[in-house]
């Protein structure tokens, strides 16, 4: 007996992603106009800073207790921001900090109960580096995050004024000063986030550096450790699923991305940016955020490879990252049966 298709189900499903979807777009809409205001007076490598206010205004934005809440996350994205900067300057900046900042990030911004914290800041770390400039342009961009985030506050205050607002939230400036002050208790190797804090430090290092020694320093060149850092998670079961995801999601994404990037005109790319940004957020499942990510990649690089080129860059990417994280994968099997041998 056949299944009958339940409409009404459907239905209802439609209308609340619909929902949720037109309450995310003013919060990639007016990152993404800041992003072009930023371009135009600033410039376009300063720019990413609209990327990282979409994540800020989507992750970030119950947790912004304050004026003092936000100024406090501000410095942070500031300083992390300076040090991008300063590992994209040439290969040695980047040897040193692309294996030192991503664990300093993981320790000093996780907690127990806030095991996925660092995603932001790890992410800007590695935007940031997409975008070189010289030491010399450093306090432009300075200047360029803050007049970002200013506008970004406004915006925050206006649209979500009626947000609740979780008072027992610990916001992440009082989480590295936490850490900081108990980093002789903390900073324990037979703990779990130190050592995803120790793996993502090493897989970030070799994937960073490996892309500055054979390619130039372009968006597309930070593809592998965008995708390898996205399927990173403390719990092994997480990332296995999100590895599995990547895949499928990779392969749907080229797909969709085949269909339907003839009948986006390039002046529309903005508009194009916005509605798959929103989508990204407004998804639950795992392989259409994938898909929606593989597809927002893609865009930005079809101008300089072509759609055939960009196709076989992103799946090559793909898989890589995959590879990577199933070494590390297999030496981290391999040194938790070392110990319990040793512990025997």
């Amino acid at each position: 007996m056949t299944k009958k298709i339940d409409f009404e189900r459907i239905f209802k499903t439609m209308k609340r992603y619909l929902k949720n979807f037109f309450k995310i777009l003013p919060n990639v809409v007016v990152p993404l106009l800041i992003m072009v205001f930023i371009q135009n007076y600033f410039g376009a490598n300063h720019s990413v800073i609209g990327i990282i206010l979409i994540f800020v205004c989507m992750l970030k934005v119950n947790e912004l207790k304050s004026i003092k809440t936000y100024a406090q996350m501000s410095f942070m994205l500031i300083v992390i921001a300076i040090l991008a900067s300063i590992a994209s300057l040439n290969i040695y900046t980047s040897i040193v900090l692309n294996l030192v900042i991503p664990f300093i990030i993981i320790y000093l911004t996780t907690a127990k109960q806030k095991e996925s914290n660092y995603f932001l800041y790890g992410y800007e770390f590695i935007m940031f580096q997409s975008y070189p400039i010289s030491i010399s342009e450093i306090p432009l961009r300075i200047v360029a995050i803050i007049v970002a985030l200013g506008i970004g506050y406004i915006y925050m205050k206006i649209y979500n004024r009626k947000a609740k607002i979780d008072e027992n939230i610990v916001s992440d400036f009082d989480l590295v000063v936490y850490n900081i002050k108990h980093i002789k208790k903390e900073l324990n190797f037979k703990v779990p986030r130190i050592r995803f804090a120790v793996r993502t430090a090493f897989i970030l290092w070799i994937t960073c550096v490996f892309m500055d020694l054979i390619t130039d320093r372009t968006i597309r060149s930070y593809w592998l450790p965008l995708i390898t850092y996205s399927c990173l998670e403390i719990d092994n079961q997480k990332q296995k699923s999100k590895l599995l995801a990547q895949i499928g999601g990779a392969t749907l994404g080229i797909g969709i991305f085949i269909l339907i990037f003839h009948w986006i005109p390039t002046h529309a790319l903005l508009v194009f940016m916005a509605i798959a940004f929103t989508a990204l957020f407004s998804v639950d499942n795992q392989y259409l955020k994938k898909a929606i990510g593989t597809i927002l990649g893609m865009s930005f690089v079809i101008p300089s490879f072509g759609e055939v080129g960009a196709i076989l860059l992103r799946y090559v990417y793909v898989m890589a990252a995959i590879f990577i994280i199933a070494i590390f994968e297999y030496l981290r099997i391999v040194v938790r049966k070392i110990e319990c041998q040793i512990a025997q």
